[in-house]
């Protein structure tokens, strides 16, 4: 048997799943020789719905303290006569209490989604950084690196929720700041900036240093707009929870 075929292994989608966390440079060679993230996906998605199954209290009881207020707030509703004012309120509170519940469901589909565009990030950066990775190389790296970035990153959240208590929650961004992260620098933060903060949290960090050297090992793209392209990508993240911090509180 070669020294290649030794390295892959017989399993090489289940050998990722775990080099990806202790192990990272062997599960980035395993990755460019044979680009595989089925058993990736699968785990991610187990701990990723797990997790979420976990958080929704803590989500549900925030949207209760926090939503109708907001909801009342808001110019649309506003303007409304009082009636119709708690007729829609009610109505978005219900459709938001689903869509908590049932946010397991949306798992796999917002890892392959989010895999799709790093891998496009990805591969802009590997045109500009003179790699030879493809496409499938780098959905692949996205799709294993989830295991840490939503896999690891729910479940442990998860049990933070168990731990302290679904009641002690009053924001659905308070619920997300909870990991450890910048949010703990400003613990008062709320809003945007308490999204933008609390985004940077342990696992997205983490998450960010391996798609940075899986890069750079795996499609041979020079460290500098490796890092540039990794970066980037958690600037976006960290944008988004920001937006969203500012529009739920």
């Amino acid at each position: 048997m070669s020294t290649s075929e030794t390295a892959i292994g017989p399993r090489p989608g289940l050998s990722n799943v775990v080099d990806i966390v202790v192990a990272p440079n062997s599960a980035f060679d395993r990755l460019r020789r044979v680009p595989t993230w089925g058993w990736a996906f699968a785990v991610a998605t187990v701990l990723g719905a797990i997790g979420s199954l976990l958080v929704a209290p803590a989500i549900l009881h925030a949207l209760q303290t926090s939503m109708p207020a907001q909801l009342a707030a808001s110019p649309g509703i506003a303007k409304l006569p009082p009636d119709q004012q708690q007729k829609t309120i009610e109505m978005s509170m219900s459709f938001a209490r689903i869509i908590t519940q049932i946010s397991f469901l949306f798992v796999p589909i917002g890892i392959l989604v989010i895999a799709l565009i790093q891998a496009i990030v990805m591969l802009i950066a590997n045109a500009a950084g003179r790699g030879d990775g493809t496409f499938g190389k780098y959905f692949a790296l996205s799709v294993n690196v989830a295991v840490i970035g939503v896999g690891l990153n729910s479940i442990v959240l998860g049990i933070i929720v168990l731990v302290r208590g679904a009641s002690s929650f009053e924001t659905a961004t308070a619920v997300q700041g909870s990991l450890p992260s910048l949010a703990l620098v400003m613990p008062g933060a709320k809003g945007g900036t308490a999204g933008l903060l609390g985004a940077l949290n342990v696992f997205a960090i983490w998450a960010t240093v391996l798609l940075a050297l899986g890069m750079q090992r795996l499609g041979r793209v020079s460290p500098v707009v490796a890092w540039i392209a990794a970066i980037f990508m958690l600037v976006c993240t960290a944008g988004f929870a920001a937006w969203s911090g500012a529009r739920n509180g």
